[in-house]
């Protein structure tokens, strides 16, 4: 009788924990107790138990990371070159704010050193604009000493160079100049090149 009622109570448990298990192996059991410590949600390493060989899972995750260097890598190209293209902006949008102020400089007859030296650099660069003024300032003797034989040496280059009134302008030093400035222009044109 008592080996009765253990056989009877051994069935009623094994019914009952197999009901509420809903698992026939050991895997969908381990895969029930790890979902719920984990909220329903069945981790990475759970799904995948049967994976192959763990290197090759390496090797797919260095190939994603480099794959993502790449692309983080051409994002930055592309961040830089727009940088660079807004430092190149910002730059010009200086250079020209500078030469704007050299200009209003020279008008106003307030030249400095620095403006001079923007002006000399413009004219090395053979800027026909900085050409004219630089002539204009030899004419007038505007942060420069005067002196009517250059000026009327860097009129010729931009009249060369169709620079408007430059013609006008060199003709007009002309007739400013005395005697010994204009028998010095043909030993000068002859030795001095811009």
């Amino acid at each position: 009788m008592k080996t009765i009622k253990t056989l009877i109570f051994a069935t009623l448990i094994t019914v009952i924990y197999t009901g509420s298990a809903l698992a026939t192996s050991l895997d969908e059991i381990y895969r029930d107790i790890v979902k719920s410590d984990n909220n329903g949600y069945l981790p990475l390493f759970v799904k995948n138990r049967n994976a192959p060989n763990f290197l090759d899972e390496e090797d797919t995750l260095r190939q994603v990371k480099k794959a993502s260097t790449i692309s983080n890598k051409e994002e930055l190209k592309a961040i830089n070159l727009e940088n660079e293209r807004k430092i190149r902006e910002q730059a010009l949008l200086a250079e020209k704010l500078k030469w704007q102020k050299t200009i209003e400089a020279v008008q106003a007859g307030k030249v400095t050193p620095v403006e001079l030296h923007e002006v000399e650099k413009r004219v090395e660069k053979k800027d026909l604009h900085a050409i004219e003024i630089y002539a204009w300032m030899f004419a007038r003797g505007v942060g420069v000493k005067q002196d009517l034989v250059k000026s009327f040496h860097l009129y010729q280059i931009a009249a060369h160079k169709n620079v408007p009134q430059a013609a006008k302008n060199a003709a007009l030093v002309y007739k400013a100049m005395n005697r010994e400035q204009r028998e010095s222009l043909t030993s000068y044109s002859n030795t001095q090149s811009l």
